[in-house]
């Protein structure tokens, strides 16, 4: 009973953060899986894709009913990840629990600070890019999403933005269709791994997250500020940080 509630508790944290900042909360999954409620590595990532695409479906409601979701473009960017998507679910698979849990670490920090950067700045404006950046980055958010069972947003934003010249607004709602296509292609390459996971504590988290993000998505248009977005950043950075000790030096 304590586990379900904790997992309850869990799915709250990640769908208020869903809600009212817009992104994020998924990415929670992984280290409170694995540190949480014992999950090996290979395991959390593969159930965290589930909620990865539980949450981009509830966050992309609005933005769908508000017109800010470029299918097309959305479409775009999964294709060109297509690749790394797959590549990186394989590889997930022969992964050390080490790899995995430095690696999510790693995203963890980047998202936090990426966010917290982000919560200071204006518009981002496009800018003429190389053509390679494009698919070089579309390949790695592939690969991220395959590897790590996360969506990526701390990346797919910016590249919609700075690649495809769309508005924050836009790109925060085509990312999301992204991040659920991204998860979809990584969780059915993981297909033979769906009978290891012990799903009754995901499905948990995931119901949670997504009943308390429905009801914060209705707030969230009153309530968003930059002091939320970065509480949230600060948050990311203490849970990746923790991530990080715990895996190279307490586990060594």
């Amino acid at each position: 009973m304590f586990e379900l509630a904790s997992a309850a508790l869990l799915g709250a944290i990640m769908g208020t953060a869903l809600g009212l900042v817009g992104t994020g909360g998924a990415i929670l999954a992984v280290p409170a899986l694995v540190y949480l409620f014992d999950f090996p590595a290979l395991e959390a990532t593969t159930a965290s894709l589930v909620i990865v695409i539980a949450a981009a479906l509830v966050s992309a409601q609005a933005r769908a009913k508000a017109a800010q979701i470029d299918y097309r473009r959305a479409l775009v960017l999964w294709a060109i990840g297509l690749a790394g998507n797959g590549i990186g679910a394989i590889a997930s698979q022969r992964a050390s629990d080490f790899i995995l849990l430095f690696g999510i670490s790693l995203i963890i920090l980047a998202a936090s600070i990426s966010m917290f950067v982000r919560s200071f700045q204006g518009e981002i404006v496009a800018k003429h890019r190389h053509p390679i950046a494009l698919p070089i980055l579309g390949t790695l958010i592939g690969f991220i999403a395959g590897f790590f069972g996360v969506g990526g947003a701390f990346l797919v934003v910016p590249t919609l933005i700075l690649a495809f010249g769309v508005s924050a607004h836009i790109a925060a709602g085509t990312g999301l269709i992204v991040m659920l296509l991204n998860s979809s292609t990584a969780l059915l390459v993981r297909y033979e791994l769906w009978n290891d996971v012990q799903w009754k504590i995901p499905l948990v988290i995931l119901v949670s997250a997504v009943v308390v993000a429905w009801v914060a998505a209705e707030k969230g248009t009153r309530l968003k500020s930059k002091s939320l977005e970065r509480g949230f950043a600060g948050l990311l950075l203490a849970v990746g940080l923790f991530t990080f000790i715990e895996t190279v030096f307490l586990s060594a």
